[in-house]
């Protein structure tokens, strides 16, 4: 088990997490512009620069209590997705199609879980 099994493993799980199909022509695209983009961060000079844990860390965020005045819509909500995963909104969609409504209802109807 070397270095050739844990790269298309790799590049699956990648593919999962993109929602890209990188044995297309257009998966490969948007792979290569989000390395692009990436690649524009080496250019910056970091140097003296503290890490940040927020963007407002010199503010004083004020805190209030939450009221719920509506709730339980979760389903009514993600009807008005075009794409969703279980119970998740997807964003953006990518190239590889997504399993529809019934047929995820079908899956974990038959999953062990």
């Amino acid at each position: 088990m070397g270095a050739n099994t844990r790269g298309p493993a790799s590049s699956d799980k990648l593919e999962r997490l993109a929602l890209v199909d990188f044995r297309t022509k257009q998966g490969l695209a948007c792979l290569e512009k989000a390395i692009r983009f990436a690649d524009q961060l080496h250019v910056l000079d970091t140097s003296g620069v503290e890490p940040m844990d927020s963007v407002l860390e010199d503010r004083a965020l004020k805190l209030r209590e939450d009221e719920v005045m509506e709730g339980d819509c979760a389903e009514e909500l993600l009807q008005l997705s075009k794409n969703t995963v279980e119970e998740y909104f997807v964003a953006p969609p990518g190239n590889i199609p997504l399993p529809t409504r019934e047929e995820r209802a079908t899956m974990l109807k038959h999953s062990e879980l």
